[in-house]
């Protein structure tokens, strides 16, 4: 090696960003939430050593936004906790892969962050747990399974909170949570396992909506005066995503509930909006489906939840508002079945009586879509299978009064009958 092309490296070294200085902010930052012992992900990169054995990898899947793992596109919605990296971001792990993972003064490191064990809320006033641990099994497809939490409640109650703790990170991918005053959910448990099996949907009309998991999920407390108002003799049922690791492996996850003797004063309560009419045809790339509802009160939005399977491609949700106006409230151009997700607004907005939803589902039935499970593709129809299709959507956030509420449900009701005679009807 000649001496000015030792110098040139040389030179290249030095300007290469270093993990102490450059790239542990970053990762520390937007990574080691999942990727840390006894989380979600599947190796740490709390250290030197662990980040650098994985240099080419980061620089990879962060380039082409794979990782961290984030659906919404921008200008459709601003959100909390957004798990994106800026293209200056990008652009420094690229580099310091690039020049061979170089370390940096360690002094210059930043503190790994403190997580906090056990309840990250505090304990809650109700711990609701799985009524035996479930096996999910070594190989095979991901499971899906819904366990009901019999509240048995004399009186309704108010909640200011939920937070889910799942019990084994290793296969626990995601969890959704729903409220059953119907007992349909109750009627299906298996005693064998706890619960029973579903892919997609829950097998009821949900009443309602709880905070859930995913993967860098932070608990929150409902804002002052809200609170989720859960009447006698509703359950609460937890949809669980399993991920088979290779070896049986064993989940009892828990749900707390933290209550507030306060009547709230703001009513949370949102919409359901949803294709039943699906029939996408083999090898069809780009299959369209639309719902649409108007808003028979004002509704302050917080809070959006989108569902399809695994052939889904695209989700998008707008309002039209009474004066015209369009406003974007979420657009996921990539759909990816294992990274679902509840967004919350970073500003919540109302959405005034009159306001008409409009919910868009785009399907790719082709033998290009990667994620198709069937090969040759077939037809795809509604369902709850993991051959089936979806398309839902939940809007949450909350109405004025227990009048308004009433109006949103009975109205939100009679459009969930009217999507099912069309189903029907086709």
């Amino acid at each position: 090696m000649t001496p000015l092309l030792v110098a040139l490296l040389s030179a290249h070294a030095a300007d290469a960003p270093t993990f102490s200085r450059h790239v542990a902010p970053i990762l520390y930052k937007n990574c080691v939430t999942c990727h840390r012992p006894g989380a979600i992900g599947p190796f740490p990169l709390t250290t030197y050593a662990e980040a650098k054995k994985r240099a080419e990898l980061i620089a990879d899947v962060t380039g082409d936004r794979t990782m961290p793992p984030w659906k919404p596109e921008a200008g459709h919605g601003e959100f909390l906790d957004s798990r994106t990296l800026t293209a200056a971001q990008i652009a420094t792990l690229k580099a310091w892969a690039a020049a061979g993972a170089p370390e940096g003064d360690p002094k210059e490191a930043p503190k790994l962050p403190a997580f906090k064990d056990g309840w990250q809320l505090g304990k809650p006033d109700i711990v609701l747990k799985m009524p035996k641990a479930f096996t999910v099994p070594a190989e095979g497809r991901d499971v899906y399974m819904h366990f009901v939490f019999p509240l048995d409640i004399k009186t309704e109650i108010y909640v200011k909170g939920v937070e889910v703790r799942p019990g084994n990170l290793k296969v626990a991918h995601h969890a959704v949570g729903l409220l059953d005053g119907s007992g349909a959910a109750r009627k299906k448990v298996d005693p064998a396992t706890g619960g029973y099996a579903g892919f997609g949907g829950p097998g009821f009309v949900p009443g309602g909506f709880t905070p859930g998991f995913v993967p860098g999920v932070t608990p929150r407390f409902f804002e002052p005066g809200s609170a989720i108002t859960i009447k006698k003799g509703a359950d609460l049922v937890l949809q669980m995503h399993y991920h088979p690791t290779g070896k049986p492996e064993d989940d009892l996850t828990e749900v707390g509930l933290y209550l507030t003797k306060e009547k709230p004063t703001k009513h949370m309560f949102g919409v359901l909006l949803g294709a039943l009419d699906i029939d996408i045809k083999p090898g069809d790339p780009n299959y369209v489906c639309s719902d649409t509802f108007v808003l028979p009160v004002p509704l302050k939005v917080s809070s959006v939840w989108a569902h399809m399977h695994l052939i889904g491609k695209e989700v998008r949700l707008t309002a039209e508002l009474p004066n015209g106006k369009d406003v974007k409230l979420l657009r996921i151009a990539d759909w990816d079945f294992n990274w679902q997700d509840t967004y919350l607004y970073k500003q919540p907005m109302v959405l005034p009586k009159g306001t008409k939803l409009k919910a868009v589902w785009k399907f790719d039935n082709s033998a290009a879509n990667p994620r198709n499970p069937n090969d040759p593709p077939k037809r795809v129809l509604n369902g709850e299978s993991s051959t089936d299709e979806m398309g839902g959507l939940w809007l949450g956030g909350e109405v004025a009064n227990e009048l308004d509420m009433v109006a949103l449900l009975l109205a939100n009701v009679g459009h969930y009958f009217e999507v099912e005679s069309k189903k029907k009807a086709r």
